[in-house]
């Protein structure tokens, strides 16, 4: 009888456990990101859509530049509702810039149509796990010359969101991988980004470094915080020589520097 006793508690100890809220990681805020893991037979929804877990329960969600003051996270039966941090994105005005670089020909409106193809094609889920750590860092160390989510002028004519961060930087400085992964892409002298590299970290989330001089990594390598992925530089649609860092959660832009302000596990 006790043996049983002690059976119940343990197998009832189990189900509390199961049904706790998961501990989320990232930042509630626009252009953040959260992640967190849960058991295969557990379900999170967040603002009504069901997430996607991987083989390993992990689930990760994006804001994207612009969300919502709240947002509702539906773990089993418990729901709870977090505040999202709300940011105020400035207008970049840029004058200068060669026609031909804001105002493509036909030749390079068909070039960039085939660079826009490819990271199309590395913003597709690869890697079906994890791979970054719990921190990110600062690719480049340097004077942060562009931001996340402000909108660009150039030559007068408005032009989409900047989707990352611009660090400005001698030419040749080394550049440095912000956390782990695989390196998904190496292209040279795209029409925009130029010298290119793009590491997948896993769940779909992607870096991609652009206008680089130096490129010192290979397609399929793998690659760990902090080692050598490339030097500053100023080639594609560059004004002068500078590390622009994106960030993509598949479709989703997300800010570079929300994730190094940010921990995970």
């Amino acid at each position: 009888m006790k043996f049983l006793f002690f059976v119940f508690i343990f197998f009832n100890w189990q189900f509390i456990l199961a049904d706790e809220f998961p501990n989320l990681f990232g930042c509630f805020c626009e252009g953040g990101l959260i992640t967190g893991k849960i058991n295969n037979t557990d379900k999170i929804i967040i603002d009504g859509i069901e997430m996607k877990t991987f083989s390993n329960g992990e689930f990760i969600f994006a804001f994207g530049r612009k969300y919502k003051d709240e947002i509702s996270i539906k773990f089993n039966e418990t729901l709870k509702i977090f505040k999202v941090k709300k940011k105020k994105y400035k207008i970049e005005r840029i004058s200068g810039l060669p026609k031909k670089k804001v105002e493509p020909s036909k030749e390079d409106i068909e070039r960039i149509i085939v660079d826009k193809e490819k990271i199309k094609l590395s913003k597709k889920i690869g890697e079906k796990k994890k791979l970054f750590g719990s921190k990110f860092i600062l690719p480049v160390d340097g004077r942060l010359s562009g931001v996340f989510g402000s909108q660009r002028i150039l030559n007068s004519k408005p032009r989409r969101p900047h989707y990352g961060i611009d660090i400005a930087q001698k030419q040749g400085t080394p550049v440095i991988a912000p956390s782990s992964g695989k390196v998904k892409l190496v292209d040279f002298e795209m029409f925009f980004t130029g010298n290119t590299v793009i590491i997948d970290h896993g769940l779909g989330l992607i870096s991609i470094f652009a206008h680089l001089h130096d490129i010192f990594v290979s397609e399929g390598q793998d690659i760990v915080i902090g080692e050598k992925i490339g030097s500053v530089g100023m080639t594609g649609r560059a004004t002068g020589p500078h590390l622009h860092w994106g960030i993509y959660l598949e479709k989703k832009p997300v800010d570079p520097l929300a994730l190094t302000q940010s921990d995970f596990y």
